[in-house]
């Protein structure tokens, strides 16, 4: 089988071995799809910052030069550079979710209210700045243009090059597992044309999942007559060699190939803990900036900064917080209790106290439950906004924890979780933190179930770490504390 690139950016010239030509547009991938996103939106954002501008001095409410442009572009500048911001921290540049489009919707919903609640201020503290009115003004133009864009794109995902068709070499649990993602909605538009494996075990636990194409053999055949674009490989990695070379054949012609829990973190955030392997873990695991000195003091500094500039705040909270917490029950306003930090070292956590005292007087550590009764009134109230965990920032400014990172567990817990949870000791290789990615994506749990499922997003927070990503998972939280989304 011959491949010829006829043209990268548009189509491929298959020929196969019966003499039939076909030809196979060539996917957008994600990062592409992520550039046309942001490229297209910020187009949309000058032309209509220039526009209103234009308007403003046609109409002769502005005599003087440009209002926008003045003070030599720094507001043009600040128009696109907040769009950047509020567009990422509220996902509007997230693949898998942009083909929803009441979702795309709600996103700019939100973007437009902080947009205002950051633009309308300035008009007071800067008198150089352009009139509130014309913000207003701005903003009335232009998150329809944008809703009318993202409505282009989202009918655009339904047809090439965007429609991407997926290939699952392996069957069993693990190809059964990236089938049922992308069926519930975290494909982007993928389609799972069908499967390939020799086992007949395997075939079986897939066969109500997707479409048996055939065996491991015809790899490169059946790639090219169902024009695949990504191949997933949902196999451990100790491959056969002839599959190895047919994988190798199929990347050569244009096709990704993909592990099964790469592809699972790219789509859902989160990594497939129950299909993975020591061996990828160590692989996915080097070189991560989270282990590299220089992003760990990154992360320090971002989290000592965060805190100076919250005590003000955090000071205010706390004094009422406090008080009422003696008035409502007997006991002290704080407690104290021992957690496991990175590698497994025992600290001292600070928490407001939401029990009653002596909740444990057996000495035997339990599971917080849903409606616990050991819970008291207020407890309850500082549980559901996330208030209980402000005190840790002592633990932060102490070097024990992060302001993000996995939850701080009891060691009574790792014990049993990490008997019946494979690699749950994982989370143990950074700081714990008062905030993560599994606290805003999952909702609080008290099982091994929910404790497994927070660990895939602890893993992931792991592999994927940026300083951008805790930025984002701060804001996140402040919209879980808004909502009362705590337990």
């Amino acid at each position: 089988m011959l491949l010829k690139q006829k043209d990268q950016a548009a189509v491929a010239t298959i020929s196969t071995e019966d003499g039939t030509v076909r030809r196979r547009v060539v996917p957008i991938q994600f990062s592409e799809r992520r550039v046309l996103l942001i490229l297209i939106d910020s187009i949309i954002v000058v032309l209509i910052a220039w526009a209103v501008s234009w308007f403003w001095q046609k109409s002769g409410i502005v005599r003087s030069e440009n209002p926008l442009f003045n003070s030599d572009g720094f507001w043009f500048s600040w128009l696109l550079a907040e769009w950047w911001v509020l567009a990422r921290l509220n996902d509007l540049y997230d693949v898998p979710s942009s083909s929803d489009l009441s979702l795309s919707i709600t996103r700019l919903f939100i973007i437009g209210v902080i947009y205002l609640l950051v633009l309308l201020p300035i008009r007071f503290l800067v008198p150089e700045a352009p009139p509130a009115w014309f913000f207003v003004q701005f903003l009335i133009v232009l998150l329809p243009a944008i809703a009318v864009w993202r409505w282009i794109y989202v009918v655009s995902t339904y047809r090439p090059p965007f429609l991407h068709r997926v290939m699952v070499v392996g069957g069993g649990r693990p190809g059964r597992a990236i089938v049922e993602l992308i069926k519930q909605g975290y494909g982007a538009k993928c389609m799972v044309i069908g499967f390939l494996d020799d086992d007949h075990v395997a075939r079986e636990l897939m066969a109500d999942s997707a479409p048996l194409l055939g065996g491991e053999i015809d790899l490169p055949q059946l790639a090219a007559r169902h024009r695949i674009h990504e191949i997933v490989v949902a196999k451990n990695r100790d491959l056969p060699a002839d599959l190895f070379e047919q994988l190798v054949d199929c990347q050569a012609q244009g096709m990704r190939v993909s592990w099964m829990p790469d592809l699972y973190g790219r789509l859902s955030r989160q990594t497939p803990i129950e299909y993975i392997d020591p061996a990828w873990i160590l692989q996915a695991m080097e070189g991560r900036p989270i282990f590299s000195r220089p992003q760990q003091f990154n992360k320090r500094l971002l989290d000592l900064i965060v805190v100076l500039l919250a005590l003000p705040v955090l000071l205010v909270i706390l004094i009422p917080v406090a008080l009422a917490i003696r008035l409502d029950s007997a006991g002290p306003a704080f407690y104290r209790q021992t957690r496991s930090g990175r590698g497994s070292r025992p600290f001292s956590i600070f928490k407001f106290r939401t029990m009653f005292v002596d909740a444990e007087k057996d000495g035997r550590a339990r599971w917080t439950e849903k409606d616990d009764p050991r819970i008291t009134r207020i407890g309850r109230i500082l549980r559901r906004a996330r208030l209980d965990e402000l005190p840790q920032v002592l633990n932060v400014l102490r070097g024990e924890m992060s302001l993000v990172g996995p939850r701080p567990e009891r060691p009574e817990f790792i014990q049993e979780l990490q008997s019946v949870i494979p690699f749950y000791r994982t989370r143990l290789m950074v700081k714990p933190g008062i905030t993560g990615w599994a606290q805003v994506q999952y909702d609080y749990g008290s099982s091994a179930d929910d404790a497994l499922r927070k660990l895939k997003y602890d893993f992931y927070y792991i592999q994927y770490w940026s300083l951008w990503m805790d930025v984002y998972i701060l804001y996140r939280t402040v919209g879980v504390m808004a909502r009362l989304k705590g337990r």
